[in-house]
């Protein structure tokens, strides 16, 4: 029965299937895998402000990662078009362009930042007194943490393009093999002091995140089916430049946004709070989170999908997808809240002597979350994938005012960290409850 089903469905909905479980069972295996690495960290520093710490300047500068002008969002749709279209040219001017542009800005930035790192006051950034990490160590730490963000921010354009031909799955297997290092390294690398210890990671982070998309990149392009659409520096177009960028600024005023509600959490309870709590942060955050980060994953390949579908006007195939996936959405949704009455023995698993008191209305908070982050991900797919991205600027922009000022009342009112995590999920509500209803008629207009 299910084979048959299977069997009568069209090429491109073979191929979306294929990707969606191939990313799911990847991705499940990487969950899996990042089960170890909360109390692989824990033991390599044994010192929770330090770990904290770490916690921090890793969401803080991987902010960069948004600051890319929107290039591999615009390339992503430009690129599927393109090869939607059989045009093999185009497709690679638009990547040698993506890829010349982005290494410029690298380039760019790299010369402003190691300027003026020095005459930071990197103690103040991130809240930690000396006695904790010496000034010496934080700033290399940073430093090869900023350059490993700049690296990883040219090199992952290969997953625009792998999502653009269709082979998401890949891009969640060079996940796997980033966390696969990662645990190598905390299990294999023997813990000292706090500075060496941090410097070590930055290292370890710098070396599992960049070297899986540098062997992907070269492996890719090396392919004779590939080949032709390699990037170079002479297929280089301005006016694909601009084409890729245009699309892309749009993308990158909804990532910025997006990033000042989501990215700011470890931050925020950092300056608030304490370093310290960030680890009870990341406890709750990696445990709740599972239903919908598996959501996440299943859906990223529907993103280059629904735009090939929406070039060829299959408009009837986008709604009901579309509403398939929203049932889908809401399943996930009552597992994150499934995972309350489980959370502290499972905590108690999986952590051991170090596992935390889990408090239920904490893990609440996470729930709702959870489910904010999930049907973020239903509506922004489908809008990003037919390229209207006007709902989401508007209300991801009052998200992201709102979030601070937010956040600061409700660690006051509620005299708790926690503060943090109710802000995110009121900041993030607003577009989970407008995008809604034009994303209908936006469909219903068409199909």
């Amino acid at each position: 029965m299910v084979f048959s089903k299977i069997k009568g469905l069209s090429k491109t909905e073979k191929n979306l299937l294929l990707n969606m479980f191939g990313a799911l069972f990847v991705k499940g295996l990487g969950l899996v895998l990042s089960l170890f690495t909360m109390p692989a960290y824990i033991r390599f520093f044994n010192d929770d402000i330090v770990l904290g710490l770490w916690f921090t300047i890793l969401s803080v500068l991987n902010w960069m990662l948004y600051f890319d002008f929107g290039i591999g969002n615009g390339l992503r749709n430009c690129l599927t078009k393109s090869l939607a279209e059989g045009d093999a040219v185009k497709s690679k001017q638009y990547i040698s362009s993506a890829y010349v542009s982005i290494g410029a800005l690298c380039i760019l930035v790299s010369i402003v930042f190691l300027s003026f790192s020095w005459a930071i006051n990197w103690h103040a950034v991130f809240n930690i007194d000396s006695f904790s990490v010496s000034r010496n160590a934080l700033y290399k730490a940073v430093c090869i943490i900023f350059i490993g963000i700049l690296i990883q921010l040219f090199l992952r354009l290969i997953n625009s393009v792998l999502y653009a031909i269709q082979k998401a799955a890949i891009n969640n297997f060079l996940g796997l093999i980033t966390s696969l290092l990662q645990v190598i390294a905390l299990f294999t690398i023997p813990s000292s002091n706090n500075d060496t210890n941090l410097i070590i990671m930055a290292f370890v982070n710098l070396g599992a995140v960049t070297i899986p998309m540098l062997a992907a990149t070269i492996f890719l392009f090396c392919k004779k089916h590939y080949r032709s659409i390699a990037p170079s520096i002479r297929c280089f177009k301005r006016v694909m430049a601009k084409e890729v960028l245009s699309l892309g600024g749009m993308f990158l005023l909804a990532q910025v946004f997006y990033m000042i509600i989501m990215n700011t959490n470890e931050y925020l309870i950092t300056i608030f709070a304490g370093s310290a709590f960030v680890v009870d942060y990341q406890i709750y955050y990696r445990l709740f989170t599972l239903p919908g980060t598996l959501f996440v994953l299943v859906m990223a390949p529907l993103w280059s999908a629904v735009t090939k579908a929406f070039a060829e006007r299959q408009y009837r195939w986008i709604k009901s997808l579309y509403h398939k996936i929203l049932l889908v959405s809401l399943i996930c949704i009552g597992g994150a809240f499934l995972i309350i009455p489980l959370a502290q023995p499972f905590v108690n698993v999986w952590l051991g002597s170090a596992a935390i008191s889990m408090k239920v209305l904490y893990s609440v908070a996470f729930a709702v979350v959870s489910g904010v982050m999930t049907l973020n991900t239903v509506f922004s797919t489908f809008s990003n994938g037919i390229g209207d991205l006007k709902i989401q600027m508007v209300c991801f922009s009052i998200g992201a005012v709102v979030k601070i000022p937010l956040a600061y009342c409700l660690i006051l009112l509620l005299n708790s960290w926690i503060g943090v995590v109710w802000a995110n999920a009121l900041a993030l509500a607003i577009y989970c409850v407008v995008q809604p209803f034009f994303l209908k008629k936006y469909i219903n207009k068409r199909g």
